[in-house]
């Protein structure tokens, strides 16, 4: 089993549901872990009918803890996906495989993050180098991501690759189609988000882009 955290103040559902049909295109078995503060997936799809209990939805399965539980260890899954901007609960998720983190080039968002990151390495050596990978959602042309990466200097953080993109009109009408239809459609959404979902995927399946876009094109025709 491999474990990916996505720790962040932007909304990641559409992101990690997209993962998750993609890695699920792989005949692997993905669970997405609601380790947010809001409760972000309670109403971003129509497949939770008990709650605290995992739901399957569209290939894949998503779980909303109930209020007190510490996400653990699930071997029957070959991914989990933990989302969170939960500095609270942060330092208590399981060690991960892969870690990113996603953030706006807003300066809330950039002071956000970086005080989810004081939590994550609160408990941590210092001394160790953590890897993570950043995902840009906005992109970096201002400040511009040396300045993003000066903010973190503070922590030991070893930066691997860097994805972004600019969330537009159509993943917007996407994103909604799908919260009402009840499944994932993946055909209309924007280039840029699609070859960062094709990356992550890629890193997550330790495998060639071309492979990512097979899989991605077996999501979108999937019915």
């Amino acid at each position: 089993m491999k474990k990916a955290i996505f720790i962040g103040d932007r909304d990641k559902t559409d992101l990690l549901f997209y993962l998750a049909k993609t890695l699920a295109g792989a005949e692997r078995k993905v669970l997405i872990v609601d380790a947010t503060a809001g409760k972000s997936y309670e109403f971003a799809y129509p497949a939770l009918e008990v709650p605290g209990v995992p739901q399957e939805y569209d290939g894949f399965e998503v779980w909303i803890p109930s209020e007190g539980i510490v996400p653990g260890e699930y071997a029957e899954y070959d991914f989990v996906l933990y989302d969170t901007d939960d500095p609270r609960l942060l330092p208590r998720l399981p060690e991960a495989d892969f870690r990113f983190l996603a953030l706006g080039c807003e300066h809330t968002s950039v002071r956000r993050s970086v005080r989810l990151m004081e939590s994550f390495f609160a408990e941590r050596p210092l001394s160790e180098l953590c890897p993570f990978r950043k995902l840009l959602i906005e992109g970096a042309r201002e400040p511009g991501e040396a300045y993003i990466n000066e903010q973190f200097e503070v922590f030991p953080i070893d930066w691997k690759e860097t994805f972004v993109y600019y969330p537009d009109e159509r993943d917007l009408a996407v994103k909604i189609g799908n919260q009402y239809a009840g499944r994932l459609k993946m055909k209309g959404i924007s280039s840029e988000m699609k070859k960062a979902i094709q990356g992550i995927a890629a890193v997550l399946l330790e495998s060639e882009g071309r492979e990512t876009r097979k899989l991605w094109k077996k999501a979108e025709r999937s019915k």
